[in-house]
């Protein structure tokens, strides 16, 4: 199936900034409510589909057979308006389809100048660190992982994947940058933490490390985490990023004992982000009182925006919401 590859508009692109201004949506946009996600239902990307429509990506938590315990899947729902999703069947990949996988998470897809897609995605390896790996598609649902690691080293966990196209300065070919949280394995102040970083590749799948931090944890909301990084081009060539930020708990009774909020941040090349100061999108609502993390976002054809992500509350119960911008 081919695409609608036009650059720097083929993913993660929007025409203008939608700000931090969100009302959050009445209704879940996918529910955990299916043998395959019935357990958690988190960590959403969307791409418009050729034709019409988009296709949600997340990853579903529910009883998997083959390795005879609850095990992820990446799963996808189909909207014609970005409000209503109707969840396909089957699943595009599973952890036991992946070698030397403990958990799988995150898919981030991308249309690919050839009319194929690709699949970056989180993994954990049964007695290793988070790594990056890659998948390929003719047609967004059948997924072959393609060989190697797109990113990872013993140096820490990098994961929560988001690939966006930038022009090089040299030949003007669209080249791949990569942004991702990484978890350093030395947590004191100069270390590393946890933060999100970049790196940069000329064919999508050898990536290299670009010098400094994008997001490093500076705010009280995001003392125990900064990662999940939601980046767009806009139409003026500036950059909106908008992710997730963690902190302790000690008052969350299931679960893990964390808040999680989305906050966001600007720049002007990709590289340097001026965050916005505060809050973005705030925990609090009917399905979303313990976390809302994970973002993405998208243009309505009414002009307005929606952002998605997945949010848990006080039982511990995950589903994908969304807010509209005002």
């Amino acid at each position: 199936m081919g695409v609608d590859f036009d650059g720097l508009k083929a993913v993660h692109y929007l025409d203008s900034d939608p700000g931090c201004s969100w009302t959050k949506d009445p209704e879940i946009a996918v529910n955990s409510d299916d043998p395959d996600d019935d357990s958690r239902t988190i960590t959403p990307t969307v791409i418009k589909v050729p034709g019409g429509g988009y296709r949600m990506y997340y990853t579903g938590l529910g009883p998997n057979p083959d390795i005879g315990m609850m095990g992820e899947a990446f799963l996808s729902a189909f909207s014609h308006d970005g409000a209503t999703w109707q969840k396909e069947k089957g699943a595009h990949l599973e952890v036991s389809d992946v070698d030397d996988s403990d958990r799988i998470l995150c898919p981030e897809v991308i249309p690919l100048p050839d009319g194929r897609y690709r699949m970056y995605w989180e993994n954990k390896t049964v007695a290793g660190p988070t790594v990056i790996l890659s998948a390929v598609s003719d047609d967004g649902m059948v997924w072959s992982q393609e060989p190697g690691v797109r990113f990872g080293d013993d140096q820490g966990d990098y994961g929560s994947p988001r690939c966006i196209y930038v022009e090089s300065a040299k030949d003007g070919r669209w080249k791949y940058r990569l942004y991702f949280y990484q978890y350093a394995n030395d947590p004191t102040p100069g270390g590393g933490g946890k933060c999100i970083i970049s790196a940069m590749s000329d064919d999508g799948l050898h990536f290299e490390r670009e010098p400094g931090v994008r997001i490093p944890q500076t705010m009280p909301g995001e003392s125990y985490q900064t990662y999940a990084p939601e980046v767009v081009r806009l139409e003026d060539g500036s950059y909106r990023m908008y992710y997730a930020g963690w902190t302790e708990d000690p008052t969350v009774k299931k679960g893990s004992p964390y808040n999680g909020r989305i906050f966001g941040a600007t720049s002007q090349d990709g590289l340097d982000w001026t965050k916005d100061g505060g809050i973005c999108l705030d925990i609090g609502g009917q399905w979303d009182p313990v976390k809302a993390s994970e973002p993405c976002v998208i243009d309505l054809p009414d002009g307005r925006f929606r952002l998605y992500y997945e949010a848990c509350d006080h039982e511990g119960k995950w589903r994908i919401i969304s807010a509209t911008s005002r």
